[in-house]
């Protein structure tokens, strides 16, 4: 694996004071799930700034709207530097509805880090779902993909390279730490299943170094403003690939 994973799976007791002053995160993985599965699936969202929150007849609910907004700021400023109450201010939704629908501030991030996944994989899987072209050109369209990310005018890096950074080890977050590990297994896991298919002798060895550019693209693009990164590495994918 490219990445070292340290998120814990088993649930940690804790309970939840309904008294929104002293409510806070406990630390269970049941509480988070509480938004996730009772409001079913979550929307995939995009990086649309909360000033432009809808009004009228097609305005999103107040859970919605707490997402998008946490969405955006999370996105751009990162989870850690971004408070509950500018969220609930820049929703424009009173306490007590933020905290009905997400108990904590973790929660809130994992149903962020969610909908990312879901906004991800269905980038995925335009690029790469066609089954019946070639395994090479599947994985190679991994860096189309990309190159579509981070040419975007609102792209600042991949929310889970990011969120991995802002959440190690010494963090009892086990839902946001799932999200993340589910994230990068998911990619791990899609370029083992076409590099089967490319090099069945040699995928074990190959893993790493495709991974290594997938992420690396990510980063170099975030950091030195690379936007030729994805083009320049799919090429070298193409090279490593074609030996």
């Amino acid at each position: 694996m490219i990445l070292m994973f340290w998120w814990r799976r088993s649930n940690v007791a804790g309970q939840i004071d309904t008294d929104l002053s002293t409510l806070r995160q406990q630390g269970s993985r049941q509480i988070c799930l509480v938004g996730l599965r009772m409001r079913g699936k979550i929307p995939a969202m995009s990086h649309t700034p909360s000033k432009k929150i809808a009004t009228g007849s097609g305005a999103l609910s107040p859970r919605d709207r707490v997402l998008q907004t946490a969405s955006s700021l999370f996105y751009k400023h990162g989870v850690h530097s971004v408070g509950i109450d500018r969220i609930i201010a820049e929703s424009k939704v009173a306490k007590m509805t933020f905290y009905r629908h997400f108990p904590s501030k973790a929660c809130l991030i994992a149903a962020y880090l969610a909908a990312k996944e879901e906004t991800w994989l269905q980038l995925v899987g335009r690029f790469t779902g066609d089954t019946s072209q070639p395994a090479l050109e599947r994985l190679l369209a991994l860096f189309d993909a990309l190159d579509l990310a981070i040419t975007d005018p609102d792209f600042h890096g991949c929310p889970f390279i990011k969120s991995l950074a802002e959440f190690g080890p010494e963090r009892d977050e086990p839902e946001v730490h799932a999200h993340i590990g589910r994230h990068f297994a998911s990619i791990e896991k899609l370029v083992n299943q076409l590099l089967g298919q490319i090099a069945p002798g040699d995928a074990k060895n190959l893993v790493l170094p495709i991974l290594s550019l997938i992420h690396g693209t990510i980063v170099v693009a975030q950091t030195a403003g690379g936007v030729e990164a994805a083009r320049h590495n799919k090429e070298l994918a193409r090279k490593i690939l074609s030996r």
